[in-house]
């Protein structure tokens, strides 16, 4: 684990499971606070609990424009914004 990435926020979508996931746990372990979004919430849920660290889960359909408004605005009150997603 390195802290190359402290400080940063990254947004990682469809990470419940699989490559996302796996992103996402990188990421953690490279500092970053993460923020998980998937359409399965608690896919999601799950995925943060995992990983640990700064990971948070946030439940969003990327397909939906009004989701993801809400979600970047989630992100927005909860890290003061992304840095790289």
């Amino acid at each position: 684990m390195t802290e190359r990435l402290a400080g940063k926020t990254a947004l990682v979508t469809g990470a419940a499971q699989g490559i996302g996931k796996a992103i996402a746990a990188r990421l953690a372990a490279d500092g970053a606070t993460v923020i998980i979004s998937d359409i399965n919430a608690d896919g999601a849920k799950a995925a943060a609990a995992t990983i640990g660290g700064k990971t948070k889960a946030i439940a969003a359909d990327i397909s939906d424009p009004g989701s993801v408004k809400a979600l970047f605005a989630e992100i927005q009150a909860l890290t003061g914004g992304i840095d790289m997603g």
